[in-house]
């Protein structure tokens, strides 16, 4: 494994060898360690590319504005950087709106590109709004000043469990939790992350997401888990397969297949790497 602080913020680790490469993007509070369960084996046949996203992990804490624009600029110029040529582009939540909006705006930089559990399909829940807004960001400021900055943590770690994976007490979870968490250690931290949220909500609404998907040019793996609570699985059933088009719901699994469903992310995204096809025009 190689360390890079990557372009303007980015911090870049590298795994494996190969003629291709993947570049993994993690979701909304999350960094490269959401991938750790998938990365040995992807690193086996390809090169990895895992980054974190200004604001979460180990990259700057300064994010840019508008968000996922941002986002792809910084990821551009890091292809751009590592002479990588076309890339296979996996992104889980954030990371897949972020993986969509590269491969609409550089497609020459994307072979092809797997979207896994990505909001914004239809525009975004109500309550997403309610738990990103400037009043719940205030009342939980307000509310965190007695408590320390550990049990801040302990919560947060919950949290991401519950959101993320429909089994968060099978084996190795404990791990996850510990290295997620170890990015809000810090209340401050923790705290950035509700304008972060809040900018995301204000740009996902005016994303048409549903287009996007459908005029890519290149292959395209939609990824559900069946119980995602963040966003359900229908939206992925609301796409058909297609000729370069493929759509799976692992079954029994949350918002984070990398992590609930190991060996059924591998065994669907890995086909879908080695397959040819038949693009149109």
């Amino acid at each position: 494994m190689a360390h890079d602080s990557g372009p303007l913020g980015l911090h870049v680790e590298t795994y494996g060898r190969g003629s291709h490469t993947l570049l993994l993007i993690h979701g909304f509070s999350d960094n490269i360690s959401t991938w750790q369960r998938v990365i040995p084996e992807l690193g086996r046949d390809y090169r990895v590319i895992a980054v974190d996203l200004p604001g979460f992990g180990r990259a700057s804490r300064s994010w840019p504005t508008p968000l996922v624009p941002g986002y792809v600029e910084l990821l551009r110029e890091l292809l751009i950087a590592h002479r990588t040529g076309p890339v296979t582009v996996i992104g889980n939540s954030l990371g897949a709106v972020t993986a969509l909006m590269l491969a609409t705006e550089h497609p020459e930089l994307v072979h092809r590109v797997v979207l896994a559990d990505m909001p914004g399909i239809d525009g975004i829940p109500r309550y997403w709004h309610m738990i990103g807004n400037q009043f719940t960001e205030r009342a939980l400021r307000l509310l965190s000043v007695g408590v320390p900055s550990p049990v801040l943590q302990q919560v947060l770690q919950h949290g991401y469990s519950l959101a993320g994976m429909r089994h968060p007490r099978q084996n190795g979870s404990d791990e996850i939790r510990r290295a997620w968490g170890t990015h809000y250690a810090d209340k401050a931290r923790a705290l950035d992350l509700f304008p972060i949220a809040r900018q995301l909500f204000e740009e996902l609404p005016s994303m048409p997401v549903r287009r996007m998907v459908r005029e890519l040019t290149m292959p395209v793996l939609l990824l559900w888990g069946q119980h995602d609570v963040l966003t359900p699985s229908s939206k992925a059933r609301s796409f058909v397969n297609g000729p370069a088009r493929r759509v799976v719901v692992i079954p029994d699994c949350g918002h984070c297949p990398h992590l609930d469903r190991p060996e059924e992310f591998l065994a669907t995204v890995r086909p879908f790497l080695e397959q040819s096809f038949l693009l149109a025009g």
